[in-house]
């Protein structure tokens, strides 16, 4: 059996808003690292760059605007390859705004808990960091340059 990480966040922001802050280059920018190559076309690779040369891979699986977006990990982090990063978007059934429901699945059985757990903390951040950014209307990654 394999893990899963998942959040669920309510935005005051139109669903086609949240659909293009984690599907284009400029949105990607804006809340998580601010060194991102990435189209918003289905079968491309995105890079994220963390400093130091280090990068994480993603294949843009869909992109279906307003709706989802999906990705596969194409490794460089450590129990990360095949791994699948979905981002769920859709009205918010009990009031204005957009309901996100982000997962991480495909985590090996033998990924370690501490780096389970950290990845868990982090993605947490970085999905408060998209609600507030596209609340606020202010860009503010969470990885700030030169790390």
């Amino acid at each position: 059996m394999s893990r899963e990480i998942m959040f669920a966040v309510d935005i005051d922001a139109e669903p086609k808003m949240v659909s293009e802050a984690i599907s284009t280059e400029e949105g990607l920018k804006s809340f998580w690292t601010p060194d991102v190559d990435a189209k918003p076309e289905e079968g491309s690779l995105a890079r994220f760059g963390f400093g130091e040369g280090q990068n994480l891979r993603m294949r843009i699986d869909r992109i279906e605007p307003g709706s989802e977006v999906r990705w596969t990990s194409v490794g460089e982090f450590p129990f990360w390859e095949g791994t699948v990063v979905d981002w769920r978007i859709q009205p918010n059934p009990e009031g204005p705004g957009t309901r996100l429901t982000f997962s991480h699945t495909g985590w090996p059985e033998d990924t370690p808990e501490h780096a389970y757990a950290s990845v868990s903390y982090t993605w947490g951040q970085i999905v408060a960091r998209l609600h507030d950014v596209l609340e606020s209307g202010r860009p503010a990654p969470y990885l700030g340059a030169g790390m």
